[in-house]
């Protein structure tokens, strides 16, 4: 199957470039913009083991760790790649079963990475009936058996954990009704030029848990800024409703910084010297002529020197972009033994002089190329290193974990470009650019010359288009990806710099945390590594904030271990950023939330915890509601209420080491009873899953009567998609609440029902389906509380 994303604005030159393995593609990372970013000298250096400075609470501001030698990635050649890349094709069906795939499932290998240690990491995207599945890729990390004595293991990590099914493969709604969508859907984004970039094709849409039969249609055209448009759409092939649409290229706004004088890689062609760098993949660069495709000429020189740091030389911009190519990919390389973007030797290319006034840079997917506008009046080119490395960073996303740019998978996605264009910045060391943790600080468009973004704050870039986010809220899926990163690029700020204020490279930053409690820092070479490993390793296609911390971690206990400090640290830099809960004595808990119970209603809390020393916790309380124990080996709370009254309770968790810390929380335990029965209990609602929430009625004659009453709370992203019916005992099924086209985010309703043909007593059980359409994101929500009213 032939890759359906195109740039229309961009012709390729050099020979179509192979890409094992992505034969079909899961959801493609869109190329987001010119969101620079530009890293600080760490305050460790590259082996991160020295003294560490001292703040003035005489704690250590910086952490000493070295990675593990065993979990550094070994460089493969482009033939040992292609090689285990074979292997793996060969033995796929066999992958499929042993992690209980269905029948009509099959696994494509993508990419490829394999440890010192001989742990290889395959990176998988899926099929289903021969159609490919977006949003069901995933990686399965493979560890032999070691002299030390260490078992031979699998883990895999999931995009989707659901199972991948549809009742049908073929579609009630034809391709052209689905084209005809993607165009209105392209009209609504205002893009210029809009027509179809090939038909549409049948997919399995696997995102947010559920499976549907769909349509993919891809529209290109131009967008308003003048940037090319890939616009993909995905509509659902049963109903023809949409599920998604998202852009495949994306850009930002800036101005042009240079590299001053620097060695490019340059070859000989008769009388001519061309712009192509042989050692790095054969980059090439080539002059669009102000043009968005065709008119475009292979850069030459007689004399080999290129440009005079001057826009009146149009080979100067072309340097600048030869600069970049070259550092991103040598810092991928010696950093990493990345070879090259897609890791397999083969060279980007970049296109300079795009467009008329043409303000942005992106990167393109489908021609693997970069391509450079020369700003305002066309003499302000964008061609600096940072952008170089921010979107060829995009392309090495979309060769890994494909991060979908939407939601909060997109600010990561749109974080890790600004990442790793810091990391770039710092490894590269050029004069002429001094790194700092201001982001687009000479390319604002404010008058008053303040940054695009600031790492160590991120809220401080406001400004017409939006605020970036210091700190993870329900919310954050909704942000565009460039202000959702705020909260990323904050965590990754921490953790390689710590919190407090500081002074770097002339620039004074100032922190904060959202627990107002300190982080110290990993150093910046040592946090790059846990944020390249999580990508590359431990991200798929949907990794939200949630996911990327439990990606990092891991990525730390690879490099340094569970029971480390640099694990802790890692923790704690995303509780300062409001993702995930610190460690406290080595124990990380989350304190539970001041909750109301209801008296002779069944209830039950689990107190979620984990420790960094070896063996489990062990769990006691103080002041628990009357009826209620907890399990000291679970951290269970659980039972039914006997007696109302606010109860001050305080649980405490200790581990192996005899170390521990204690939850203070409220329970106001209220009256159930009489013609009022109540359940005060909070149920999650995940996507597209069922919960069940019990209500014990007892003290009641007869049957319920005809006009009983149903008072139902929750909080979701899309009430409309909450079908709600009511239970009783015997198992009769009472409809409360159909799907309604209600965009509402709070649903407080009472409902009228007949229950007359079965008994008051027993237990009743209220059930809610959530079936959010994919367009709402799908949003998780919860049951507030429930109630009947006899």
């Amino acid at each position: 199957m032939t890759n359906s994303f195109r740039t229309s604005a961009v012709v390729p030159h050099p020979a179509p470039r192979p890409s094992p393995g992505t034969a079909v593609r899961g959801r493609l990372a869109a190329i987001a913009a010119v969101a620079m970013a530009s890293l600080v000298v760490s305050v460790l250096p590259v082996t991160g083991a020295v003294a560490a400075p001292v703040g003035p609470d005489h704690v250590p501001r910086t952490v000493a760790a070295e990675p593990r030698a065993g979990a550094a990635a070994v460089e493969l050649s482009p033939a040992r790649r292609e090689k285990l890349l074979k292997e793996a094709a060969g033995a796929a069906a066999a992958t499929a079963r042993s992690l209980e795939l269905g029948d009509q499932e099959k696994l494509i290998p993508k990419d490829v990475v394999k440890d010192v240690d001989g742990t290889v990491h395959t990176r998988y995207e899926r099929t289903f009936a021969g159609l490919p599945v977006l949003g069901g890729d995933l990686v399965v990390h493979e560890r032999p058996h070691s002299a030390d004595g260490t078992a031979a293991r699998r883990t895999v990590t999931k995009a989707s954990a659901k199972a991948i099914s549809v009742p049908t493969t073929k579609a009630a709604v034809p391709a052209a009704t689905a084209k005809k969508s993607a165009l209105a859907a392209a009209e609504s984004e205002r893009t210029d030029k809009a027509a179809p970039d090939g038909a549409p094709r049948l997919v399995v849409w696997a995102e947010d848990g559920a499976s549907t039969l769909a349509w993919e249609s891809v529209v290109a055209g131009v967008q308003e800024d003048g940037t090319p448009s890939e616009l993909h759409v995905v509509t659902d092939a049963r109903t023809g409703a949409e599920l998604q649409n998202f852009e495949e290229i994306h850009a930002g706004v800036g101005k042009g910084q240079f590299s001053g004088e620097v060695q490019i890689g340059s070859v000989r062609d008769g009388d001519l010297f061309q712009l192509r760098d042989t050692q790095r993949g054969g980059h090439t660069v080539y002059d669009l002529n102000q043009a968005g495709s065709g008119n475009s000429v292979l850069l030459t020189d007689t004399d080999d020197i290129w440009g005079d740091g001057t826009t009146a030389d149009r080979q100067t911009a072309a340097v600048d972009a030869a600069y970049g190519a070259r550092k991103t990919w040598d810092f991928y390389h010696d950093r990493f033994g990345r070879n090259g973007i897609a890791n397999d030797g083969i060279g980007a290319y970049s296109n300079v002089h795009y467009g008329q006034n043409y303000t942005n840079a992106f990167w393109s997917d489908d021609c693997f190329c970069m391509t450079y506008g020369d700003g305002e009046g066309n003499v302000k080119p964008l061609t600096s290193l940072d952008i170089a490395a921010h979107e060829m960073t995009h392309g090495v996303t979309s060769a890994t974990a494909d991060l979908a740019y939407e939601g909060e998978s997109g600010g990561l996605n749109e974080a890790t470009s600004d990442i790793m264009a810091a990391a770039v910045e710092f490894f590269t060391d050029n004069p002429n650019d001094v790194p700092d943790y201001q982001v687009g600080e000479r390319i604002g468009r404010r008058p008053n010359g303040a940054a695009m973004r600031y790492m160590d704050q991120p809220s401080k870039d406001a400004y017409e288009l939006g605020t970036s986010q210091d700190y993870w809220t329900s919310g954050t899926d909704k942000l565009d990806p460039h202000f959702s990163s705020g909260i990323a690029n904050h965590f990754f700020y921490l953790l390689a710099e710590g919190s407090g204020r500081k002074t770097v490279n002339g620039v004074a930053y100032d922190s904060p945390t959202y627990d107002n409690k300190p982080v110290r820092a990993l150093g910046l070479h040592n946090a790059t590594n846990v944020w390249y490993r999580a990508l590359t390793l431990y991200m798929t296609s949907r990794t939200d904030y949630a996911g990327a911390r439990v990606a990092t971690l891991q990525a730390a206990a690879d490099l340094f271990g569970t029971s480390s400090e640099a694990y802790e640290t890692v923790g704690n830099a995303w509780a300062a950023v409001n993702v995930g809960d610190r460690f406290v004595n080595h124990i990380a808990a989350k304190t539970p939330a001041p909750r109301d119970i209801a008296v002779g209603q069944p209830t039950t809390l689990r107190i979620q915890a984990t420790s960094t020393r070896p063996g489990g916790l062990t769990y006691s309380a103080t002041g628990l509601p009357t009826g209620l124990t907890i399990d000291t080996a679970t951290g269970l709370i659980s039972g039914t209420p006997t007696t109302a009254g606010t109860y001050r309770t305080a649980v405490t968790l200790t581990n192996s080491a005899a170390e521990s810390i204690t939850l203070p929380f409220d329970w106001t335990a209220v009256a159930s009873g009489g013609d009022h029965f109540v359940n005060l209990t909070r149920y999650e609602l995940a996507p597209w899953a069922t919960i069940e929430a019990p209500l014990v009625v007892s003290g009641r004659e007869g049957d319920a009567p005809g006009d009983l009453q149903i008072t139902v709370d929750l909080v979701h992203g899309f009430i409309g998609g909450q079908i709600i019916d009511l239970i009783s005992e015997d198992g009769t099924v009472i409809p409360v609440k159909g799907f309604v086209w209600d965009t509402g985010t709070e649903l407080h309703a009472t409902y009228t029902v007949d229950a007359s043909a079965v008994p008051a007593n027993g237990t009743w059980t209220l059930r809610i389906q959530d079936a959010t359409p994919g367009i709402f994101d799908n949003a998780p929500g919860y049951l507030d509380r429930w109630s009947l009213s006899f």
